[in-house]
């Protein structure tokens, strides 16, 4: 196929979309005997793999052009890419790969799985036309706030969208015509050869070359869940494009994006439902206690395996600061020394009237709920201290907390024991369990299992949720805090409407006070981190204790009842509060982004000019793309990538080659292709490793 004018289809298309040429436009776009075809016609092989998971992919953020590296399970599954080539039997007689570091950390991992080069002077070449795309001001940040702040359809059209793109970042048809180009370039005259190829690079560029394989325009872009760390050919690429883009599976996706978008909201939705269906009904039966548990338990256990699924402990602790570790574990000491002086000093409990105030000490004192790294997740937290801190606390808290309840001697009876017992034990230990072992053993399958199905776990939590709500509300409620009818009853109602806000509350505010005075030793992912191990305790081991006693002591039924409409109901509240700060951030950014393409850029050239000239020499480019580098991303690219834009710069702007580069063409370049030196763009020869 000729390439040659690609940049011009790109210009004369409608809504950029490029044209691609009779070959492969009369090819069957969606079947894959167009591919056999044209790979028995030219003889030779291409393998595609998306490098594996890397610490963006962990932490659910964007990271485009920012350099990351892979996480532990992104080399394992960078190892089972290499298993599944020498399975094949293949031998490679060139390979490519973004110069990302988290694509050549898989390229080398699974080539020293395999020993798939045909020679061992095959050199592994570099090509950036094949990088990530440039996601602009979003790289870095969190995939779930920028949803809820560009709203589905904004996102979706802004990043997925062939013609549209994030302010300073990528169209996919640009990507689609530099990944279009390097195939033509670099791919091709292999496959004429007969030799195989290896092209090892990104999601956001094999999503388009999918497209281009199979004879499609950008224009039919659909965005894809590519498993991380599976080997593909050419075949199998196309074919995976035809089944993930077919109905079902773009319904599933949707679903699963939407649930995972709105799972607080459908949460607090899901409880209050319950909680309205138990009020109007006024049914003094609630759901049987044995079913109830048992949904409890399910719904816990589908909710944790899910959790689970997606982190990686043995990592995740090398990963946890001493400091934010320090200060979580601080935090509890505190509580349970309050909580145990309150517990023996004889003043708390003095009849069975007395329970309610335990309880509420005791709510202090569980551990933070498995669902922290959730939020993290969503909240663009860090992810590992939820993750670690978590389920360690998970482990140790519950142990001394029934300690304590055997040494108190408190009125709980043994079926709150033995409940408290199974969900720790069914609910969390072995659904977690299986979930790491399933991650270790099929690092690939899982996680692209985790990717298109983790709303299960989202509607198991809904389901828990909705039931919780139904059980927990008092059948009197309504009439209790309007009409009065039974004033012992309206008293503990409002009661314990007061002690429960004053406890979120008071969480809040000690955990905001400790972000204050732990500013600048905690970086802003840390410190949501440590918030949301501070205010979000663990509400199912907590309530599993007083299951047995709450039908009889109406301070105890409202306890629980607006405990656990807090549980629900006031992240949302939070998830609101983030989300409009990240939306100012985000305005911020795209305001600061305008501003300095036309203010700082040429501020930052007439600093180098230091003749007068309005021009800059090669070495003053390169020193230049660095500053720009240093105002943007914060983090400079290698001097040997910074070098080869540099030539790229020249080859396109130096028109009268007289080795330096004007201003007033500088500035328009950038205007048009972002402030970052966007090493996508690059069209020249290869670098070789």
């Amino acid at each position: 196929m000729n390439t040659r004018n690609l940049d011009d289809q790109v210009e004369s298309t409608e809504n950029g979309a490029i044209e691609v040429a009779d070959q492969f436009q009369n090819a069957a776009a969606t079947s894959a005997n167009s591919q056999t075809e044209l790979n028995a016609e030219k003889l030779g092989r291409v393998y595609f793999i998306r490098h594996g998971e890397s610490t963006s992919n962990e932490r659910n953020i964007f990271a485009g052009v920012l350099d990351v590296d892979l996480t532990s399970f992104g080399r394992l599954q960078a190892r089972r890419a290499g298993v599944d080539l020498k399975k094949k039997g293949t031998k490679f007689d060139a390979v490519y790969v973004s110069h990302m570091r988290r694509a050549r950390q898989t390229c080398e991992i699974a080539l020293a799985e395999s020993q798939a080069l045909n020679s061992p002077d095959i050199p592994v070449q570099i090509d950036h036309r094949i990088s990530e795309k440039s996601f602009g001001i979003f790289a870095g940040r969190n995939l779930n706030l920028l949803r809820l702040a560009l709203g589905y359809e904004g996102f979706e059209e802004m990043l997925h969208s062939h013609n549209e793109a994030p302010p300073a970042g990528e169209k996919i048809a640009q990507v689609y015509a530099r990944a279009a180009r390097f195939y033509e370039d670099k791919v091709v005259p292999h496959l004429e050869r007969g030799e195989t190829v290896l092209v090892v690079c990104h999601q956001y560029v094999l999503e388009p070359l999918a497209l281009y394989l199979s004879g499609l325009p950008p224009s039919s872009y659909k965005h894809l869940k590519l498993p991380n760390g599976k080997a593909l050919s050419g075949v199998e690429l196309v074919n995976f494009r035809d089944k993930e883009s077919g109905g079902a599976a773009s319904l599933r996706k949707e679903i699963n994006d939407l649930s995972i978008m709105w799972a607080i909201l459908i949460y607090a939705a899901a409880f209050l439902l319950g909680s309205l269906v138990r009020a109007i009904s006024t049914s003094e039966a609630g759901i049987p206690s044995e079913l109830f548990r048992a949904i409890i338990v399910a719904c816990l256990a589908a909710s944790t395996f899910y959790t689970y699924l997606d982190i990686d402990f043995a990592a995740s602790k090398r990963k946890v600061t001493s400091t934010v570790k320090y200060l979580v574990y601080g935090w509890m000491v505190v509580r349970w020394a309050v909580g145990l002086s309150l517990i023996f000093s004889g003043f708390l409990y003095q009849s069975p009237a007395d329970l309610y105030k335990v309880l509420w000490v005791l709510f202090w004192m569980v551990p933070p709920a498995l669902t922290s790294p959730v939020l993290s997740v969503l909240w663009g937290g860090n992810l590992y201290p939820s993750a670690v801190l978590s389920r360690t606390l998970s482990i140790v808290a519950p142990l001394a907390l029934l300690a304590t309840l055997k040494v108190a001697n408190l009125p709980i009876n043994v079926d709150s024991l033995i409940f408290f017992g199974v969900i720790l034990i069914l609910g969390l230990a072995i659904p977690g369990a299986i979930a790491q072992f399933w991650r270790d053993k099929s690092p690939v399958e899982s996680n692209h299992h985790s990717k298109n199905w983790k709303f299960i776990g989202v509607l198991a939590v809904a389901f828990m949720a909705l039931a919780t709500g139904f059980q927990f509300t008092p059948s009197t409620f309504i009439s209790d805090l309007f009409s009065a009818t039974d004033m012992n009853r309206s008293l503990a109602c409002l009661q314990q409407l007061a002690i429960a806000t004053l406890v979120f509350v008071s969480m809040r505010l000690l955990a905001v006070l400790t972000s204050v005075l732990t500013k600048g030793k905690l970086s802003k992912a840390e410190a949501q981190d440590a918030y949301i191990l501070l205010v979000n305790p663990n509400f199912f081991l907590w309530a599993a204790l007083f299951l047995g006693v709450s039908a009889t002591m109406p301070e105890v039924k409202y306890a629980v009842f607006w405990a656990a409409l807090g549980f629900f109901c006031i992240p949302l509240v939070e998830q609101i509060l983030f989300m409009n700060s990240f939306s100012n951030d985000i305005l911020r950014e795209t305001l600061r982004s305008s501003r300095v393409a036309t203010e700082d850029v040429k501020k930052l050239f007439l600093q180098l000019d230091t003749d007068g000239s309005k021009s800059l020499d090669r070495s003053e480019i390169m020193e230049l793309l660095g500053l720009i580098e240093d105002m943007t991303t914060g983090e400079r690219s290698s001097e040997e990538v910074r070098t080869y834009i540099t030539d790229y710069l020249f080859n396109i702007l130096d028109s009268d080659l007289n080795g330096r580069v004007d201003l007033a063409e500088l500035e328009e370049y950038i205007s048009t292709y972002g402030l970052v030196a966007n090493l996508n763009v690059a069209q020249t020869s290869t670098l070789t490793q």
